[in-house]
Protein backbone atom coordinates (compact mmCIF):
# COMPACT_ATOMS: atom_id res chain seq x y z
CA UNK A 1 0.00 0.00 0.00
CA UNK A 2 3.03 2.24 0.89
CA UNK A 3 4.45 1.69 -2.82
CA UNK A 4 1.60 2.81 -4.25
CA UNK A 5 0.40 5.32 -2.05
CA UNK A 6 4.07 7.00 -2.57
CA UNK A 7 3.65 6.44 -6.65
CA UNK A 8 0.42 8.27 -6.60
CA UNK A 9 1.72 11.04 -4.57
CA UNK A 10 4.59 11.32 -7.05
CA UNK A 11 2.17 11.83 -9.94
CA UNK A 12 -0.09 14.21 -8.20
CA UNK A 13 -2.70 12.12 -8.17
CA UNK A 14 -5.15 12.12 -5.20
CA UNK A 15 -6.04 9.11 -3.64
CA UNK A 16 -7.32 7.82 -0.48
CA UNK A 17 -8.00 4.37 1.24
CA UNK A 18 -11.45 2.93 1.54
CA UNK A 19 -12.49 1.00 4.40
CA UNK A 20 -15.84 1.36 4.10
CA UNK A 21 -18.22 -0.11 1.77
CA UNK A 22 -20.21 3.44 1.74
CA UNK A 23 -17.23 4.78 0.62
CA UNK A 24 -16.60 3.35 -2.69
CA UNK A 25 -19.32 5.32 -3.73
CA UNK A 26 -17.73 8.44 -4.41
CA UNK A 27 -15.07 7.45 -5.95
CA UNK A 28 -14.39 7.37 -9.83
CA UNK A 29 -11.80 4.99 -10.22
CA UNK A 30 -10.81 1.88 -7.53
CA UNK A 31 -7.35 0.73 -7.73
CA UNK A 32 -7.06 -2.72 -5.99
CA UNK A 33 -3.51 -3.76 -5.12
CA UNK A 34 -2.26 -6.81 -3.31
CA UNK A 35 0.47 -8.46 -1.86
CA UNK A 36 -0.28 -11.85 0.28
CA UNK A 37 -2.07 -14.41 -0.01
CA UNK A 38 -5.52 -14.91 -2.13
CA UNK A 39 -7.95 -16.88 0.54
CA UNK A 40 -7.15 -14.13 3.22
CA UNK A 41 -7.39 -11.36 0.88
CA UNK A 42 -10.83 -12.56 0.04
CA UNK A 43 -11.73 -13.10 3.78
CA UNK A 44 -10.63 -9.67 4.79
CA UNK A 45 -13.19 -7.85 1.25
CA UNK A 46 -15.89 -10.21 3.08
CA UNK A 47 -15.41 -9.39 6.49
CA UNK A 48 -15.24 -5.72 5.42
CA UNK A 49 -18.17 -5.28 2.76
CA UNK A 50 -15.74 -4.51 0.27
CA UNK A 51 -16.21 -7.22 -1.55
CA UNK A 52 -20.15 -6.36 -2.42
CA UNK A 53 -18.83 -2.72 -2.67
CA UNK A 54 -16.64 -3.40 -5.26
CA UNK A 55 -18.43 -5.67 -7.01
CA UNK A 56 -21.21 -2.54 -7.23
CA UNK A 57 -19.31 -0.19 -7.92
CA UNK A 58 -18.19 -2.49 -10.99
CA UNK A 59 -21.00 -3.27 -11.93
CA UNK A 60 -22.03 0.34 -12.51
CA UNK A 61 -19.54 0.75 -14.13
CA UNK A 62 -17.08 2.23 -12.34
CA UNK A 63 -13.41 1.40 -13.57
CA UNK A 64 -11.23 -1.05 -11.76
CA UNK A 65 -7.26 -1.54 -11.66
CA UNK A 66 -6.52 -5.13 -9.96
CA UNK A 67 -2.41 -4.96 -9.19
CA UNK A 68 -0.49 -8.00 -8.27
CA UNK A 69 -2.88 -10.20 -6.17
CA UNK A 70 -5.49 -7.50 -7.03
CA UNK A 71 -5.21 -9.16 -10.03
CA UNK A 72 -5.99 -12.08 -9.11
CA UNK A 73 -8.82 -11.29 -6.87
CA UNK A 74 -10.73 -10.50 -10.35
CA UNK A 75 -10.83 -13.69 -11.28
CA UNK A 76 -13.59 -16.64 -9.99
CA UNK A 77 -10.85 -18.83 -7.92
CA UNK A 78 -7.10 -19.49 -7.31
CA UNK A 79 -4.87 -22.61 -7.06
CA UNK A 80 -3.58 -21.26 -3.71
CA UNK A 81 -6.97 -21.27 -2.02
CA UNK A 82 -9.60 -23.37 -4.05
CA UNK A 83 -12.10 -23.61 -1.34
CA UNK A 84 -12.26 -19.79 -1.67
CA UNK A 85 -14.10 -17.62 -4.55
CA UNK A 86 -12.69 -14.93 -6.11
CA UNK A 87 -14.80 -11.89 -7.22
CA UNK A 88 -15.59 -13.24 -10.54
CA UNK A 89 -15.32 -9.97 -12.47
CA UNK A 90 -13.07 -11.89 -15.11
CA UNK A 91 -13.67 -14.89 -16.14
CA UNK A 92 -10.43 -16.57 -15.00
CA UNK A 93 -8.64 -18.97 -12.62
CA UNK A 94 -5.07 -18.19 -10.81
CA UNK A 95 -2.69 -21.09 -10.94
CA UNK A 96 1.02 -21.96 -10.03
CA UNK A 97 3.94 -20.59 -11.80
CA UNK A 98 5.63 -23.26 -13.22
CA UNK A 99 8.41 -24.97 -15.30
CA UNK A 100 12.33 -23.43 -15.02
CA UNK A 101 14.63 -24.08 -11.48
CA UNK A 102 12.30 -21.00 -9.50
CA UNK A 103 8.45 -20.73 -9.23
CA UNK A 104 8.51 -17.07 -8.20
CA UNK A 105 8.62 -14.37 -10.79
CA UNK A 106 10.93 -11.46 -9.53
CA UNK A 107 12.20 -8.80 -11.61
CA UNK A 108 11.96 -6.64 -14.70
CA UNK A 109 10.56 -8.56 -17.43
CA UNK A 110 9.85 -7.60 -20.86
CA UNK A 111 6.00 -7.48 -21.12
CA UNK A 112 4.50 -7.81 -24.58
CA UNK A 113 2.04 -5.69 -25.03
CA UNK A 114 -0.76 -6.04 -27.60
CA UNK A 115 -2.26 -3.98 -30.02
CA UNK A 116 -5.48 -3.71 -28.19
CA UNK A 117 -4.02 -2.26 -25.48
CA UNK A 118 -5.45 0.73 -25.76
CA UNK A 119 -1.96 2.19 -27.80
CA UNK A 120 -3.11 2.37 -31.63
CA UNK A 121 -0.13 4.90 -32.10
CA UNK A 122 2.32 2.22 -30.97
CA UNK A 123 0.36 -1.12 -32.23
CA UNK A 124 2.70 -3.69 -31.19
CA UNK A 125 5.65 -3.09 -28.51
CA UNK A 126 7.44 -4.16 -25.17
CA UNK A 127 8.29 -2.28 -22.14
CA UNK A 128 9.45 -3.69 -19.02
CA UNK A 129 7.57 -3.43 -15.46
CA UNK A 130 8.50 -5.03 -12.08
CA UNK A 131 7.12 -8.23 -11.26
CA UNK A 132 7.23 -10.31 -7.62
CA UNK A 133 4.70 -12.97 -7.58
CA UNK A 134 4.46 -17.29 -7.95
CA UNK A 135 0.82 -17.63 -9.01
CA UNK A 136 -0.73 -16.02 -12.14
CA UNK A 137 -3.66 -15.54 -13.96
CA UNK A 138 -5.03 -17.77 -16.27
CA UNK A 139 -8.10 -15.98 -18.63
CA UNK A 140 -11.19 -18.10 -19.97
CA UNK A 141 -10.78 -15.69 -23.08
CA UNK A 142 -7.92 -15.18 -24.41
CA UNK A 143 -9.72 -11.62 -25.89
CA UNK A 144 -8.95 -9.80 -22.37
CA UNK A 145 -5.54 -10.48 -22.25
CA UNK A 146 -3.39 -7.28 -23.50
CA UNK A 147 0.26 -7.73 -22.23
CA UNK A 148 1.94 -11.32 -21.67
CA UNK A 149 5.63 -12.41 -20.90
CA UNK A 150 7.78 -15.02 -21.53
CA UNK A 151 8.32 -17.87 -19.19
CA UNK A 152 10.70 -20.59 -19.72
CA UNK A 153 8.94 -20.95 -23.02
CA UNK A 154 5.47 -20.52 -21.77
CA UNK A 155 3.18 -17.12 -22.22
CA UNK A 156 2.32 -15.70 -18.85
CA UNK A 157 -0.54 -13.39 -18.87
CA UNK A 158 0.89 -9.60 -17.21
CA UNK A 159 -2.17 -7.64 -18.22
CA UNK A 160 -5.93 -8.13 -18.91
CA UNK A 161 -8.69 -5.95 -19.69
CA UNK A 162 -12.28 -6.21 -20.34
CA UNK A 163 -14.86 -3.37 -20.45
CA UNK A 164 -13.73 -1.41 -17.27
CA UNK A 165 -12.07 -4.01 -15.54
CA UNK A 166 -8.52 -4.23 -15.74
CA UNK A 167 -5.57 -5.87 -14.31
CA UNK A 168 -1.54 -6.23 -14.07
CA UNK A 169 0.56 -8.71 -12.87
CA UNK A 170 3.33 -6.13 -12.37
CA UNK A 171 3.48 -3.76 -9.67
CA UNK A 172 3.67 -0.48 -11.78
CA UNK A 173 4.48 1.68 -8.52
CA UNK A 174 7.79 -0.21 -9.10
CA UNK A 175 7.97 -0.26 -12.34
CA UNK A 176 10.26 3.57 -12.60
CA UNK A 177 8.54 5.83 -15.34
CA UNK A 178 6.60 3.52 -17.35
CA UNK A 179 4.85 1.99 -14.26
CA UNK A 180 3.53 5.66 -12.71
CA UNK A 181 2.84 6.63 -16.41
CA UNK A 182 0.04 3.56 -16.68
CA UNK A 183 -1.24 4.89 -13.50
CA UNK A 184 -1.52 8.28 -14.27
CA UNK A 185 -3.38 7.28 -17.43
CA UNK A 186 -5.59 4.82 -14.83
CA UNK A 187 -6.38 7.84 -13.03
CA UNK A 188 -7.00 10.24 -15.76
CA UNK A 189 -9.05 7.89 -18.40
CA UNK A 190 -10.13 4.88 -16.26
CA UNK A 191 -8.35 3.16 -18.97
CA UNK A 192 -5.71 0.41 -18.51
CA UNK A 193 -2.42 1.86 -20.93
CA UNK A 194 0.15 0.13 -21.19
Amino acid sequence: MQSVANALNKIDVPWKVVTEPSHLRVHRRLLLPGVGAFGPAMELLGKTGLREGILLAAESGVPVLGICLGMQLLGLSSAENPSTSGLGLLDARTVALENGQNFTNTGFRKVAISETAGNAEFPTFDRDYYFNHGYHLVPGNSDVVVGSIDWYGSRVVAAVSHETVSGVQFHPEKSQGQGLSLLYQFAVSGELRL
